[in-house]
């Protein structure tokens, strides 16, 4: 995912926030009374475990009495009309002894909902927190059914929004928590389940959705005349943030390096500049299986889309924004980003909102490191770029990555979880060296593969490969606020090292320096106290330089 809105996002406008620019996401920037109630609030009061769960906000729990195993859905849509019909049948299994199911769902004034066993079924509204009233009691174990019809315009989620050439386009736009707007459903990132499509739409218009998507032989009968029916599946479990759906005049652009990358979804008057920009997915895709295992879905593809992001990782299609393919590098390193997203994110998600830096980070590293690799900009220029933006923020020196106090899930994309979490990993792998470090992370992605992850199980991994405890390392940089903020005082055959935040931070730092002949030396020297004196051989030593490799998340202390 991209933090940057769309100056034309489908659905409500809400308060826009920056965009990273280049192949980083600029800052999202915290209002003054956001960070006051962060910093008000008791979350903040004491320090956090990374192997002790968050206590998340109320409203964005996840339902742990019920497990959705799968959603079936049939809808009837018009894109030039906004409005939607449809139904959704539930599969679920009781994990404790059941009368009734949960579930998310918006309110909407023109905005019809019922429920349905072998007869309706009654519900309470609390926000939108749906308490819907079984026919009978469910044990813990057991299987059970339902159903939901609905009607009218969804309230958020589903959108129905001309394309910037005026074309007309409906689509889903989830992230974090808007597929409650149309789609009653456990709306959470540790809930996956397997979803399948039937939608029946007017001829003419191209469709993709989650999973395969072909015309059925058959259209629906509760179709109008002139509507064909598209149907598919979704090919793994997936939280209901991946399920997408968009129809539009689309031209399809093949890429013809691997067979899974089916034609793109473009505009047509965008068909030049996708056919110039829509050529690295098939090398980027081999290098990420090559380093971290296999490709987890049935097809990849991007389409332009209205959406309110600069990107959106889509379980097999990512969205992509209307101007990504404009500029003069065609979206290049947004288009690496989303990628990443289908091993991390997607194939492997995460278990809660507090945890998104597990898919943002990577997909901040490694689509770097993907775009350093096919002639973009190299990962040390990219690191630089996330260190400036980073340090600039509203949050990085008041709130930790792993934080649970935002009023909403979409708040915790910023740059903590963006850059910082990309800094994370190349100081961990710094640490462990590329060996261990890249083992790690595919024992890692093997384990998890299908499933929601945890910082624990990401730190477990990593300890497993490389024999020793990390603890210390993914504590002090993942719940802790800020950096390392450091002063350097340099004497003719020293320096003495000092960290002037309240806490001293363990970490590897690299000095590079020229002796009194002129010949360059460089040291690698574990800093761990809050003052430290280095002996520098060949003085007197001239022209010192700091992490000279770009390896070190720190600020000048003055």
């Amino acid at each position: 995912m991209l933090a940057r809105r769309s100056p034309r996002a489908g659905g409500p406008r809400r308060s826009s926030r920056g965009a990273y620019t280049g192949p980083v996401i600029r800052t999202l920037r915290l209002s003054f009374l956001l960070v006051l109630a962060i910093l008000t609030s008791s979350a903040c009061t004491a320090p956090v475990r990374i192997d002790e769960p968050l206590v998340g906000t109320e409203r964005w729990f996840s339902y742990p009495e019920a497990d959705a195993l799968s959603y079936d859905i049939t809808l009837i849509v018009d894109p030039a009309r906004p409005e939607l019909r449809g139904d959704v049948h539930y599969r679920f299994r009781a994990l404790e002894n059941l009368s009734e199911v949960r579930l998310d769902a918006t309110r909407g004034a023109d905005w019809d909902l019922r429920f349905f066993q072998k007869g309706p079924l009654s519900y309470e509204r609390e926000g939108d927190r749906l308490r819907i009233r079984l026919q009978s009691r469910v044990r813990a174990g057991e299987e059970f059914t339902f159903r939901a019809i609905f009607s009218g315009t969804p309230p958020e989620g589903f959108y129905f929004t001309p394309t910037r050439h005026g074309a007309p386009c409906a689509f889903t736009d989830h992230y974090a928590v808007r597929a409650r707007g149309w789609l009653p459903c456990e709306d959470h990132p540790g809930d996956r389940a397997r979803f399948s499509m039937r939608v029946s739409i007017p001829e003419g218009y191209e469709v993709v959705f989650t999973g395969d998507c072909e015309r059925a032989a058959e259209t629906d009968p509760d179709a109008p005349a002139h509507y064909v029916t598209f149907e598919g599946r979704s090919a793994t479990e997936l939280p209901t943030y991946l399920l997408a759906f968009s129809a539009s005049a689309y031209v399809r652009v093949a890429e013809p390096s691997d067979a899974r990358i089916v034609p793109h979804f473009i505009y047509p008057q965008d068909l030049e500049k996708a056919q110039a920009g829509l050529r690295l997915h098939g090398e980027w895709m081999a290098s990420l299986e090559e380093t971290f295992g296999p490709y987890a879905f049935s097809k990849y593809c991007v389409a332009q889309v209205p959406t309110r992001w600069g990107g959106v990782e889509n379980a097999g299609n990512t969205w992509i924004a209307e101007s990504l393919l404009d500029g003069e590098r065609r979206g290049t390193s947004t288009l690496a980003h989303e990628l990443v997203h289908q091993w991390f994110g997607d194939a492997v998600g995460y278990a809660d909102w507090y945890e998104v830096w597990l898919s943002e980070g990577f997909a901040t590293y490694f689509g770097a490191w993907l775009d350093a690799r096919t002639g973009g900009p190299s990962l040390a220029e990219s690191l630089r770029r996330m260190r400036r933006s980073w340090s600039g923020s509203d949050e990085a020196f008041e709130l930790p990555v792993r934080w649970d106090g935002y009023p909403n899930p979409d708040n915790a994309l910023n740059s903590n979880t963006y850059p910082k979490g990309a800094w994370i990993l190349h100081m961990l792998r710094g640490e462990l060296g590329d060996g261990i470090f890249f083992d790690g992370l595919r024992r890692y992605y093997e384990t998890h593969l299908g499933g929601a992850a945890t910082t624990a199980d990401l730190r477990r991994a990593m300890e497993h490969t490389a024999d020793r405890d990390l603890g210390w390392f993914f504590e002090q940089w993942l719940d802790r606020p800020g950096c390392p903020r450091l002063s350097f005082d340099w004497s003719p055959d020293g320096v003495i090292v000092r960290q002037h935040q309240r806490e001293p931070y363990s970490f590897r730092l690299r000095l590079r320096w020229s002796d009194a002949s002129g010949r360059e030396h460089q040291r690698v020297m574990r800093i761990s106290a809050s003052e430290t004196r280095l002996d520098l051989e060949g003085a007197p030593i001239a022209n010192p330089r700091v992490d000279p490799r770009v390896e070190l998340l720190w600020v000048d202390a003055g």
